[in-house]
């Protein structure tokens, strides 16, 4: 199943000084937390494993079990983590890990929202089986269906075990690191449900996630009223109305929008109406701010012709110019042949009169003005126009000659 989902930061954060958040934050199902992995560092220099003076830590997303129950998460009982494959937590579905073993990583477990790590030199991975994590809406995650698998067990809750201990909530909290929320943390704490298979029952553990600085930024999409592909509705081409959608950071406004066709700017404002001439151009919107972000946002629109002509094929009469469907052998009458176009206001236009005749029927031609005389019932005037685009349309019309 190919998960369609938005993808949602959390960003650096630690728990002294953090500020909590009730609506900073609004995850909805399929929206992914992504998460800064976590790496070893050495406190005093050097490069891990070799620490001066054999002091490291973990910086970035980790777990920690207080093995030693001294109510610390030292940095010895750390183990950092890194996303899994999409990408870190998904916000209201399930997702298992797989394939966890005696010794270290090799490669053959099916990770979930975390990739596979080695604690205690046996394989591991963070998992949600029956009960997805979900948003609480006040600020907190519901992480009652957390745990992990662990040294070939199949799950280790870790939702809490309030039971227990009375601080397992079961809730896991976002933290702001400023008053503009771009910064953020998720921690987690709760026990292992005593009585465990894993021999960690009664152990405190805590989940930390962090990522990189969330970078402020604006985006700006056009819309064509009408849609990219439009039909021409005057005189070479069509008017065409085109709107703009910004989003900017709080604390931020839009100072310009600069509309561009075909490289040539044509107007600016969050609405543009202007005229586009037959053929396909390119539209282009960049959204300026106040603190100078930028973005842009393109559309191709087409205008085309698939309009014919209409065309008129009519007798009418000399006197009246009206039209007329019978004359007399000797009446005389005017033709109308004629186009309209929508988008070319001067169709190609041919016209054709003849008749129907007989073998052995005599036409007397003259020098006299052109006169032609012949022997018909009826005359058939048949017209043909076509514009600029190539659209072509026909009429016609008979003229019945009495006596």
């Amino acid at each position: 199943m190919k998960l369609n989902k938005t993808v949602l930061q959390t960003a650096l954060g630690i728990a002294v000084g953090s500020i909590a958040v009730s609506n900073a934050f609004a995850y909805n199902t399929g929206d992914v937390i992504e998460f800064q992995p976590g790496q070893y560092s050495c406190v005093f220099g050097g490069t891990y494993p070799n620490c001066t003076y054999y002091v490291n830590d973990v910086t970035g997303s980790y777990f920690a079990f207080d093995v030693d129950g001294n109510g610390l998460f030292d940095a010895v009982e750390r183990t950092p983590i890194a996303p899994g494959p999409a990408g870190g937590i998904i916000i209201g579905v399930a997702q298992p890990a797989y394939g966890s073993h005696p010794g270290c990583t090799y490669g053959t477990e099916t990770a979930g929202p975390d990739m596979p790590w080695c604690f205690f030199n046996n394989t591991g991975m963070h998992q949600t089986i029956s009960i997805p994590v979900t948003d609480n809406g006040d600020g907190t995650l519901n992480f009652t269906g957390w745990g992990v698998t662990w040294n070939g067990i199949i799950n280790i809750p870790l939702g809490g075990d309030p039971a227990n201990f009375a601080d397992d909530t079961g809730r896991a909290i976002i933290s702001c690191i400023d008053a503009g929320c771009t910064e953020s943390s998720i921690d987690y704490t709760a026990h292992v449900p005593m009585g465990d298979p894993s021999g960690f029952g009664g152990v405190n553990y805590s989940l930390h996630l962090e990522s990189a600085t969330a970078t402020p930024s604006a985006s700006i999409s056009i819309s064509v009223s009408g849609g990219p592909t439009q039909e021409c509705s005057t005189v070479g081409g069509s008017n065409v109305s085109i709107n703009s959608t910004v989003t900017v950071p709080d604390g931020d406004s839009v100072n310009s929008i600069i509309w561009s066709i075909d490289g040539t700017v044509v107007g600016n404002g969050e609405l543009l109406d202007v005229f586009m001439a037959l053929g396909s151009h390119v539209v282009n919107a960049e959204v300026i701010t106040v603190s100078g972000l930028t973005a842009t946002s393109v559309a191709d629109v087409v205008i085309q012709d698939t309009t014919a002509p209409v065309v008129t094929a009519a007798f009418l009469s000399n006197i009246h110019r009206s039209t007329i469907s019978h004359i007399s052998r000797h009446g005389r009458f005017e033709v109308q042949a004629e186009a309209t176009d929508i988008c070319d206001p001067e169709p190609t236009i041919e016209a054709i009169l003849g008749a129907a005749t007989n073998d052995g029927n005599i036409i007397s031609v003259s020098k006299h003005r052109g006169r032609i005389s012949l022997e018909a019932e009826s005359l058939e005037l048949s017209v043909k126009a076509s514009d600029a685009s190539g659209n072509t349309a026909s009429a016609s019309a008979t003229l019945v000659i009495t006596e």
